[in-house]
């Protein structure tokens, strides 16, 4: 049986992009899935990730990519510059971004706030559909099969996230402060990035 490859776009509040002076790179970090939270309306869809859906997938060949493009390879699993871990809010990455052009260039379009989101692409094992009759039909992701690729992206189709670039020290201290609870991390990320 043929599998399709799906590709999702999600902009994520929680990516936070910081120079790192003792390896001259940078370290990106955040949230590449998110879960039980609605798409953009994909072509007469809207689609959910539910909580349960990347349980069992095999994580360790993923690839961190610009835009989808496979020549385009900043990050992955197999070499230790890309980590994933799958938490009760999604899937969560840490990549360290090559000195290079390319990751150079991320780096500085999602501190200018030109790149605001991020990507995956993947294979379904199982879904379920609700109202198929109406205009905008309700997906459900119960299970992704296969998880082969995260992508800086700057079509996002999760709204409800950005992207954002700050300095390690500055990223340590508000760490630090956010730890409270979810009202405080609301009110950080309201001061540090003017919404």
């Amino acid at each position: 049986m043929n599998k399709i490859k799906e590709i999702r776009v999600a902009n994520n509040s929680d990516f936070k992009l910081e120079k790192r002076a003792e390896s001259n790179g940078n370290n990106l970090s955040g949230y590449a899935i998110i879960f039980d939270q609605p798409s953009e309306d994909l072509g007469g869809f809207i689609e959910y990730v539910d909580r349960s859906a990347l349980d069992g997938v095999d994580l360790s060949k993923v690839q961190l990519l610009y835009n989808h493009n496979w020549d385009n390879i900043l990050a992955r699993t197999d070499s230790s510059t890309l980590s994933l871990q799958v938490d009760d809010r999604g899937l969560f990455f840490n990549a360290q971004i090559p000195d290079t052009t390319l990751g150079n260039d991320v780096s500085e379009n999602v501190r200018n706030g030109n790149l605001k989101g991020c990507s995956f692409g993947f294979t379904i094992r199982n879904d379920s559909w609700q109202n198929t009759t109406s205009d905008t039909a309700i997906r459900h992701i119960t299970e992704i099969d296969d998880l082969f690729e995260l992508s800086i992206t700057p079509m996002p189709a999760y709204q409800e996230t950005t992207v954002s670039k700050r300095s390690l020290d500055k990223f340590k201290q508000q760490e630090i402060k956010s730890l409270g609870s979810e009202l405080e991390l609301i009110k950080l990320r309201s001061k540090l990035y003017g919404y």
